[in-house]
């Protein structure tokens, strides 16, 4: 009987993820939020099955909500709305590399700024200057957090045995090979 070793790298990874969301707190120098549990989501997205796919969207959506102190169902709308355009790019991406996740990384970043402050109504109370420049940072932070996101999972999934080695020309695997 073979057991599937996925769903439990997946808690693992959404559990490394949160307390590297929570760890790292706004500030002066980075003024909008990591999004590490919305990018490990955007990483199942594209690596999984639709069920442990949206598995992976509701856990990430509901930790985000309940770290951050959004209203419920904030992120976990956001995150299906995300799985809904990154369904449609499966086609073009034909696999997760940190490249891949520097790009969507960038668009899921300012994507979640504007519709959590849309969704809470936060005005910020800040000027018109702040509020123009959320975007812009969410874009550079969100690039960041993806590569770095991509990075973690595609470790995580390689050391836990969730992609297979790839072949080399004559079918054997470069572990056989000597």
């Amino acid at each position: 009987m073979r057991s599937d070793i996925s769903l439990p790298v997946m808690g693992v990874t959404l559990l490394l993820a949160a307390v590297l969301q929570d760890m790292i707190s706004v500030s002066l120098w980075i003024p909008v939020k990591l999004n590490f549990l919305s990018v490990v989501a955007l990483f199942y997205m594209l690596t999984r099955p639709f069920v442990k796919a949206i598995l992976a969207v509701v856990w990430a959506g509901a930790l985000t909500d309940a770290l951050g102190g959004l209203p419920p169902f904030c992120t976990i709308g956001f995150l299906l709305c995300a799985y809904g355009a990154v369904h449609g790019l499966r086609s073009m991406i034909y696999r997760a590399t940190v490249l891949s996740g520097v790009i969507l990384g960038a668009g899921l970043g300012c994507g979640q700024t504007l519709w959590t402050r849309i969704w809470a109504g936060a005005s910020g109370g800040a000027g018109g200057w702040h509020n123009l420049s959320l975007p812009g940072y969410s874009i550079l932070v969100g690039a960041v957090v993806g590569g770095v996101g991509f990075a973690i999972c595609l470790l995580i999934d390689r050391l836990s045995g969730c992609v297979q080695t790839a072949k080399e020309k004559n079918d054997l695997s470069w572990s056989k090979a000597d």
